[in-house]
């Protein structure tokens, strides 16, 4: 160590720092020219590369981790629908009631997509089944409940005689059934006389006829006139005879 110090002199230590200060400039120069490849991630200190230091596009998804991106990173609105894969959403991906009436295209729901009892009455619409929506023979007498079909839901001229079973309509539906007839009308010999029995106000006409009191006296015309049964009759006798007009009536 005293030979050292003997032999430092102020030029000695001047020229010292003179190499340091250019052997640092070189490390400086070198540097910042860098050869391709040469910085590895050892070299990286933490959290060194910024955001403005990524290059646009420059990260690709093979260099994402699986389950990398959550949802809280997702932009709203973000999903597209190019963007999600034939199949990819699952009716476990679903939320309840998340499927609403206007995101089901028309004629969407086939018969063999619905469970049976699945739909139920608080699930269909006021007036959403229409005539056309139901298939010939779909509904059963099982599937109709006691009183559902009111009068407001059977179209006019619906039920036709093909329709309604042998035996099933009975004096009791139909209501009270009464004969009216009319006054004696008399007939002279060779002549020609007309009699009207008619219903009651609230009464409907079914049919009519006429009662007379010989063979002789032929009916030459007989209809329902609206509110009673017309008759007449031709007296082919040589003597007087009676004529009287029948009409069936309906009271509800």
């Amino acid at each position: 160590m005293k030979q050292i110090r003997k032999r430092l002199t102020y030029a000695n230590v001047m020229s010292s720092i003179a190499v340091f200060l250019v052997l640092g400039g070189g490390a400086a120069m070198a540097a910042s020219n860098l050869g391709k490849n040469s910085v590895g991630t050892r070299q990286l200190q933490k959290n060194a590369v910024r955001t403005g230091k990524i290059a646009p596009e420059a990260v690709r998804a093979g260099k994402l981790a699986k389950n990398a991106v959550p949802t809280n990173r997702l932009r709203d609105n973000a999903v597209s629908t190019d963007k999600i894969a034939n199949l990819a959403v699952t009716t476990g991906k679903l939320g309840d009631e998340s499927v609403t009436s206007g995101k089901i295209a028309k004629d969407a729901v086939l018969t063999d997509k619905i469970a049976n009892d699945a739909v139920t009455t608080d699930k269909i619409a006021n007036d959403a089944v229409t005539t056309g929506k139901i298939a010939k023979d779909a509904v059963t007498t099982g599937k109709i409940a006691n009183d559902a079909v009111t009068t407001g839901k059977i179209a006019n001229s619906a039920v036709t005689t093909g329709k309604v079973a042998n035996d099933a309509i009975t004096a009791s539906k139909l209501g009270t059934v009464t004969v009216r007839q009319s006054g004696n009308e008399s007939v002279a010999a060779g002549g020609i006389a007309s009699a009207t029995a008619n219903c009651l106000g609230g009464e409907q006409v079914l049919s009519g006829g006429s009662d007379v009191s010989s063979s002789d006296l032929a009916i030459a015309e007989f209809r329902n006139n609206g509110n009673g049964w017309f008759v007449t009759g031709r007296n082919n006798s040589a003597s007087e005879q009676t004529l009287q007009a029948e009409v069936l009536c309906l009271a509800p």
